[in-house]
């Protein structure tokens, strides 16, 4: 079977679909479809990527709005490579990413979430999910969805049910379950994006640490910055103990899982998401999770993290917090139990579930 992995929407650097693509697309067979940066589409076989955005400003401007595959030639990509069309059984796309130029071709493609359709960073990210991307879900032959809630909300938009196959994302587990925390800690893996809500966890820790004054932790908050950042800055300085708040852009992988398992909880207080990738990397450490109480964490996290609700500006995060820190027991059965689910939702099942639907639509 000839597979195409469709990978021209990848991009070097920090960001969940990088992430989704070195993580997953080394258990895939097949070739791989790409941008290089002076020679524009490329296939090849292999799992090397690109480190560099495309050279031309035509084709940073298109990979910018995801269009990438609107100014290159794929066939032509192709047929370097010695691939004839009619003998590709199936392509698959770990983004939501169609290919036009190959219309007689079963594709697979990958649906995160539509949170942009409720959450929008930009009037351009909201135009492309309402307009743009209900185009490629209607194209594609199969749909991955990383959630059953992913899946709903594609029913919801009117895709036939039939089309969509839920695979969870998977993780391996590389260390040992933390048997103690190492700090008071708190850490939030988060954009600076409305969906991620981190100025309600902020306010909330300020509020905490009024009521618990000799709180010894920090609140770090790792990700790029965005639209809520002046807004972050402001609360920042607004609290009473402003140097307890710290905003870090990027870590390397080594220097985030030692961050990580250096904590004392993982935060996360998102309105939506399509699975909430770092809940499942601190429960990969042993990390306990205080989360949002919203479907995508209720749907896989019910029984191994502490759960706050987001309408009672953080009365239940500080409550959830406080009760970790006093009950060690408590502590070390969610170390437990995530570090089980983890174990359960396994790299390996989520690489065999994708081949499974490509194995599929090529029979």
């Amino acid at each position: 079977m000839t597979l195409v992995s469709n990978l021209l929407l990848y991009q070097p650097g920090h960001s969940g679909f990088s992430s989704y693509v070195h993580r997953v697309m080394p258990g895939l067979p097949g070739f791989r479809l790409q941008l290089q940066s002076n020679v524009g589409a490329d296939c090849i076989a292999g799992d090397s990527l690109p480190t560099k955005l495309p050279s031309t400003k035509l084709l940073r401007w298109l990979h910018r709005l995801s269009l990438t595959q609107h100014g290159v030639n794929v066939q032509s990509a192709l047929s370097s490579a010695g691939i004839a069309i009619d003998d590709i059984e199936a392509v698959y796309s770990p983004f939501c990413d169609y290919l036009f130029s190959l219309p007689r071709t079963n594709q697979v493609i990958t649906c995160h979430d539509l949170t942009p359709l409720s959450f929008p960073n930009s009037r351009k990210a909201w135009t492309r999910y309402k307009l743009w991307t209900p185009v490629h879900l209607q194209r594609a032959k199969k749909i991955v969805a990383i959630s059953g809630f992913v899946a709903d909300q594609l029913v919801a938009l009117g895709v036939p049910a039939s089309k969509v196959e839920v695979v969870f994302n998977g993780i391996a587990l590389e260390r040992p379950r933390l048997i103690s925390s190492l700090s008071h800690d708190l850490i939030m893996l988060a954009r600076h994006d409305a969906n991620k809500n981190v100025p309600f966890v902020v306010r909330a820790f300020g509020q905490f640490l009024e009521q618990q004054p000799d709180w010894p932790g920090r609140l770090v908050v790792v990700g790029r910055s965005g639209r809520q950042t002046p807004i972050l800055r402001a609360l920042q300085r607004s609290l009473s103990q402003p140097e307890r708040v710290e905003f870090v852009e990027a870590l390397s992988r080594s220097t985030l899982v030692e961050r990580l398992r250096k904590a004392f909880a993982l935060v996360s207080a998102s309105v939506m998401e399509g699975f909430d990738y770092p809940v499942l990397e601190a429960k990969a450490e042993g990390l306990p999770t205080l989360i949002s109480r919203i479907p995508v964490h209720r749907e896989l996290h019910s029984d191994s993290s502490l759960f706050f609700g987001l309408d009672d500006e953080g009365a239940q995060f500080r409550d959830a917090l406080i009760l970790l820190a006093q009950n060690n027991d408590l502590w070390s059965e969610l170390s437990n139990r995530g570090y089980r689910l983890a174990s359960r939702l396994d790299l390996s099942l989520q690489q065999q579930g994708i081949q499974a639907v490509l194995g599929a639509v090529s029979q």
